[in-house]
């Protein structure tokens, strides 16, 4: 699915052409958009966030097929190329790959689920961590370090590592009772097989974990046969994952105490 950071870049990339061209290009879709006086690029980021994937996905493939005369239609040419290179990366979060003039999903199993930072942060939220803004906000900061330009790898991957290690740390906190094992709170993996030892967690997921974990850390993987750009958006995609999974196993748990 087309999360809304995407739809927010797409509004940006077409509010640079003129309202007339947007109108028809969005109608040929069939979205429905009304433009008010000096309203374009509000108007449209409520139009596009409304839309369907289906629809979204068709804009986007024109947008692509089309992208010699799009840019014809933009002075200076900088402002289309880099918002058209924004809008790029913030597909390839989603699961797409937007290149010579194709778009491609790159996982077409997960066509179905949510965006993962939207269902993500959407759920972390109802968690009432004390924790859950500054865990949302490395997970924002890490999205934002892959679509810098030049883009940042190495920053999204720590970022997101600390969202994951943020996150288990605050969930650790919570689970601690009068009879509880001591452990120490800043070391990673003492706060895994802490909640491994009040079974908040089996020994199998500590195991993946720690995996995830250590495959975002720095030094941990040689790139063989892939890029750096893939590594990074891979290692973000798991870690993601793992913040997803123990969101879960703590709303579960808390339904369960209340």
């Amino acid at each position: 699915m087309i999360g809304s950071r995407t739809r927010h870049s797409l509004a940006q990339f077409l509010a640079l052409h003129e309202t007339e061209f947007v109108v028809v290009l969005v109608s040929k879709h069939g979205m429905r958009i009304s433009v008010g006086n000096g309203r374009v690029l509000f108007d449209l980021n409520n139009c596009l966030h409304s839309a369907s994937d289906e629809h979204l996905l068709a804009l986007v493939e024109e947008i692509a097929r089309t992208s010699g005369d799009l840019r014809s239609r933009v002075n200076p040419k900088y402002r289309h190329d880099e918002r058209f290179s924004d809008l790029c990366r913030c597909l390839q979060l989603d699961g797409y790959l937007l290149e010579a003039k194709t778009l491609t999903q790159t996982d077409p199993s997960i066509s179905d689920a949510p965006p993962l930072d939207d269902d993500l942060l959407k759920e972390l939220k109802a968690t009432g961590l004390p924790a859950a803004e500054e865990i949302a906000g490395k997970i924002n900061a890490s999205s934002e370090s892959f679509r810098s330009s030049p883009p940042n790898y190495n920053a999204c991957l720590n970022d997101v590592r600390v969202a994951l290690e943020t996150l288990a740390r605050a969930i650790a906190a919570t689970q601690v009772k009068a009879d509880s094992p001591p452990y120490e709170n800043t070391k990673w993996g003492s706060v895994l097989t802490f909640l491994k030892l009040v079974e908040f967690i089996t020994q199998e997921e500590e195991k993946g974990l720690a995996g995830v974990y250590g495959f975002v850390s720095p030094g941990s993987h040689r790139p063989v046969g892939i890029s750096e750009e893939e590594m990074a958006r891979l290692g973000r995609s798991l870690a993601l994952g793992m913040c997803w999974f123990l969101v879960k196993c703590y709303l579960v748990a808390s339904r369960g105490d209340a």
